[in-house]
Order: structure tokens, then C-alpha cells, then sequence
């Protein structure tokens, strides 16, 4: 695979950062390198771009894939986005910036290139190990082998929303020293799960190997840190724009511009939020679940 896939919202969410040709932009995910490319296109010499990423591969994938085309004013930096207010005090020349983009969740390529990490149930054959950096010291297994099955059963169905989070703990804990690949949990999971349960349209490994990625990266608390720090580092009139892609992420934005618009530090640039047309959605099926809100600072 060596395609930038599109980014989702691609249009609109580069619309929502209203971008100043010598603006200081960050896109804190910056995956296929696909929104920086779009940011860095509307940007003069004197604008500036800080990319982000916590994947190592990826950084490796944009840095050959945009070799011809890296300028000095596009800096990329491993880290996880909820540092960016050090990425920015290392490498942000002084400035506050104008706009930031955030599309959360796993791209296209970690699920088909993972690298060995078991991002994607259907890799039968990888390792449970879903640490989007290979620096961080837990991985999948070791939360399934750790964690006790009440413990379980709370990731699955706080993280997951997992109906049947009790069942598939219950069958973990049972059969735990024969989980070590992605095939083996799958197995188990469907073994657990009703084959009677005629709402279950999808494979019933998706939530569970969500809860498991999210905790093995603090996802969710990663993503608070970095909403309260984009804020408190953006320009006044900058633009905070989160692209989220389930429940549980949409719910932490939704709150936070709230919060912040009720308290009048910020305004509310939709009304709601910016969804896929429907057009997007049949081009690119991933992005059905995807929304857009953006945060003007005042």
C-alpha cells in the first residue's frame, strides 16, 4: 500500500481552521500526512506547520511519501498530541497558534499495515499488542492477562459499550493461556457472544478490540489533556477542530466546547457538528461515524 488514503472530512475540516497564509498551524495526527498536505498548501513561506504523531511508522510513511515536498516550514514530531503544549514551547518559534486539527481514532493504514500490533481483528496471525507507540510498557495481552474478569468486563462495556462484556471476560479468564494472537481472541469472542443475536450485523470482535485500544493508549484521557491544552496555547480567534469517530470521543468534545462556550471563553462554530456526505460515506465506509466540531477561542 503506498496511497495516502483521503482523509475523512477532508474539505470541510480544512474550511473550519479558516487558514491565514501566514498562519502556525498543528495538525496533531498527522497519519497519511493527507490534512498537513491540504494546511501546507494554503500556507506562504512565512506560515508554519507542526505535524504530530505518535506512530513511528507513519511519520516514516509521510517522510518518504512526501520527500520531494517537505519544506523547511513543515516540522514533524513524534510525540503523543497530549504534549503538544511542549511540542509547541520546543518548536513553535514563539508563536501561538492560529488553528488546530485533530482527527482521533486509528487511519486507514495502521489497520492494514499494523506493523505486527493487531490494531484489526481480521489479522488473524498478529501478536495482541495495539500499542500505538511500541515505547509504552503494556500492551493488550498484558491487560487480558492482568486484569481480573470483573475488571474486564468494565473495559468491554465502559470503553466498548459491549452488551455481552461479562460473558467474553467470563471466557477470557477461563482460557487465558490460550489467548496470544488476534485469531485467538476473535475465536473466543464469537464462541461467547449469542450466534441468536440477530442485532449483531458487524463482527462482534470490534468493540472489545476498541476497549482494549483505547486503554492500552489512554485514548480518551489523552484526548482531554490535549483539548485543555490546544485551548490554552491558540491564538485568540484560533480554531480547535476534532474529528472523532465513536461515542465516547464525540461525547468529550461535545462537552468540552460546551463548556467553553457557556462559559464565554469560546464559541461554537456549527450549531452541531459537521457529518460525511453521503457521497464520503459510500467512497469511503470508515467514515460513516465520523463528526466534526470546531471551537473559535474569543
Amino acid at each position: 500500500m503506498d496511497k495516502i488514503h483521503i482523509p475523512v472530512l477532508l474539505n470541510e475540516s480544512i474550511d473550519s481552521l479558516a487558514i491565514k497564509e501566514d498562519g502556525f498551524y498543528i495538525d496533531g495526527t498527522l497519519g497519511d500526512g493527507g490534512h498537513s498536505f491540504e494546511i501546507l498548501k494554503r500556507l506562504s513561506p512565512q506560515g508554519f506547520l507542526i505535524s504530530i504523531d505518535q506512530d513511528q511508522h507513519a511519520i516514516d510513511f509521510v517522510k518518504e511519501y512526501y520527500k520531494e515536498s517537505i519544506p523547511e516550514n513543515w516540522i514533524i514530531v513524534k510525540s503523543n498530541f497530549s504534549k503538544i503544549d511542549k511540542v509547541v514551547k520546543e518548536f513553535g518559534k514563539n508563536r501561538q497558534p492560529d488553528g488546530i486539527l485533530l482527527d482521533i481514532g486509528l487511519s486507514s493504514r495502521q489497520l492494514e499495515e499494523s506493523h505486527n500490533r493487531g490494531f484489526s481483528y481480521q489479522e488473524e496471525n498478529e501478536p495482541l499488542d495495539m500499542r500505538m507507540d511500541k515505547e509504552l510498557g503494556v500492551t493488550a495481552k498484558d491487560l487480558l492477562s492482568a486484569l481480573s474478569e470483573k475488571e474486564l468486563a468494565r473495559i468491554f462495556w465502559t470503553y466498548g459499550e459491549e452488551r455481552y462484556s461479562q460473558r467474553i471476560a467470563k471466557e477470557i479468564k477461563k482460557d487465558i493461556f490460550n489467548i496470544n494472537t488476534v485469531g485467538d481472541l476473535t475465536r473466543l469472542i464469537y464462541k461467547a457472544v449469542p450466534a441468536a443475536d440477530n442485532s449483531i450485523t458487524k463482527n462482534p470482535s470490534r468493540r472489545v478490540f476498541q476497549a482494549l485500544r483505547i486503554v492500552v493508549n489512554d485514548e480518551l484521557g489523552s484526548l482531554e489533556q490535549v483539548l485543555d491544552k490546544s485551548f490554552e496555547i491558540l491564538n485568540k480567534n484560533g480554531r480547535l477542530s476534532v474529528i472523532t469517530f465513536h461515542s465516547l470521543e464525540d461525547r468529550i468534545v461535545k462537552n468540552f466546547n460546551l463548556e467553553k462556550s457557556r462559559s464565554g471563553e469560546g464559541c461554537l462554530l456549527f450549531s452541531k457538528y459537521i457529518a460525511p456526505t453521503d457521497e464520503e460515506k459510500i467512497s469511503n465506509p470508515r467514515s460513516a461515524s465520523a463528526k466534526l466540531r470546531t471551537l473559535i477561542k474569543n
